[in-house]
Formats: structure tokens, C-alpha cells, sequence
């Protein structure tokens, strides 16, 4: 697919584009927009910048986002805007907090209790991250990763928190952290990691799995950092 650099007429012509179809959809459907990867397949740009688009659409009240649902026209609804209330009151530490109190014990959980298809979501996955050419691709499979540990964990409400907690991540950390990320050695350390959270859940090995995103997590946490050094990792 050929890409280009998005210009301000592009990203309003993207803009444009995206609430028209949302429009010819509320006509025949429940509004909910197609993928990011068809969007960006359909308009020939980055998901990336359907992302960023999405994002400026959703400030604007033209649409609103649950991550593992889809992407809806109008304003999100009551509980939907706590969640995204009470992330904007959220710290980098705030996140990495309860995702070090999460993610450990849903990958544990997921060793115990995913079935077989879900371990091999679960392998999918962190191969498909492994290989990921650029950022754009990486984002998006190590969101996956991470998602399809949670919804093998056996227990729904778990998984929610889960989703909750990742929509305050993308809000707060991830847009500074995908510069770190996108150097070539920081994502293949963060992909033998996965490897390692993912080999533990397929021996069904729980105690080993919670291990193996404690160090993860730690990691995460000397990636942010080194990306803003003297800045403290607490406000």
C-alpha cells in the first residue's frame, strides 16, 4: 500500500471521509465503524493515523471507542465516560501500578484455566508481534498479546478491568512510549519477553507466567524512564 506523509488537508479530509461513512452506516446498521485496518486499507494510510483521527473525532463527540467492542458513532455512553473520566485523571504511575497488580495474575489465570484455541491466540499473537515490520503493525499486536492473555483468564470481569485499565495506558503512556519502542532492539527484547509470558501459559506453568510479566512490567517501567530521564515515573 502506497503511504504519504499526512499533511493538515489530509488528516481533514480523513476526518471528513471517516463521519461520512459513519453517517451511510447509521442509515443501514448500529453505526459501528469498520476496523482500524480497513479504515486504513480503505483511505490508504497508516492506522496510525486512523488512530490519531479516530482520536480527534472522538474529543470532538462525533464518536466514541471500546477497545475489543468497536468504534460507534455519537457521544459514549455513562459508564463509558467514567472510564474515560477517571483516566484523565491518571499518572504514568497510576497505570503501570494497576497494570503490575493486573497483568501478573491475569497471565497466571490464563495458565490455569485458557482452553486450547485460546493459548493459540495467545502464540498468534506474540508471533505476530515478533514479526512486525513497523510500529504501526507492533502496536497493534502487542495490544492483541496482551488481550488475548486477559480474555483466556477465565473470569469476564477480570478481563474488563483489563480494558479498562488499557484504554488509560493508550491515553497516558503509549503515545510517548512507541518512540521508544520503535528502536529494533527495544522491540525484539519486548518480544522474547512475550515468548517467555507465552511458553509459561502453554505448560500451564502459573507461577512462572505471573513471573515472566512481573519482569515485563519492570521493564516497561525502565523504558519510560530512560525515554524521559529525571522526570520522575510518580506524578
Amino acid at each position: 500500500m502506497t503511504r504519504q506523509r499526512i499533511t493538515n488537508e489530509i488528516r481533514s479530509a480523513l476526518e471528513e471521509g471517516i463521519e461520512t461513512m459513519m453517517g451511510e452506516a447509521a442509515e443501514r446498521t448500529e453505526a459501528r465503524l469498520p476496523t482500524e485496518r480497513e479504515l486504513a486499507e480503505r483511505f490508504q494510510v497508516s492506522r496510525h493515523a486512523i488512530r490519531q483521527a479516530l482520536e480527534r473525532l472522538e474529543a470532538k463527540g462525533s464518536l466514541w471507542r471500546h477497545v475489543g467492542r468497536g468504534t460507534f458513532r455519537g457521544r459514549r455512553s455513562e459508564a463509558e465516560q467514567v472510564v474515560a473520566d477517571v483516566a484523565a485523571f491518571c499518572s504514568p504511575r497510576h497505570i503501570y501500578d494497576a497494570r503490575r497488580m493486573l497483568e501478573p495474575s491475569l497471565a497466571s489465570m490464563a495458565a490455569l484455566n485458557a482452553t486450547s484455541s485460546q493459548i493459540a491466540e495467545i502464540q498468534a499473537t506474540c508471533r505476530r508481534c515478533a514479526a512486525a515490520r513497523n510500529m504501526d503493525d507492533y502496536e497493534v499486536f502487542d495490544e492483541a498479546f496482551h488481550r488475548a492473555i486477559a480474555q483466556a483468564c477465565g473470569n469476564p470481569l477480570a478481563a474488563e478491568l483489563f480494558e479498562t485499565v488499557n484504554q488509560a495506558r493508550k491515553k497516558i503512556i503509549w503515545g510517548a512510549m512507541r518512540r521508544a519502542v520503535l528502536r529494533p532492539e527495544r522491540r525484539a527484547f519486548f518480544s522474547e519477553q512475550h515468548r517467555e509470558i507465552m511458553d509459561a501459559i502453554a505448560r500451564r506453568d502459573a507461577h512462572a507466567a505471573w513471573q515472566a510479566v512481573m519482569s515485563h512490567m519492570e521493564t516497561v517501567a525502565q523504558t519510560y524512564e530512560t525515554l524521559r530521564p529525571g522526570e520522575p515515573f510518580i506524578v
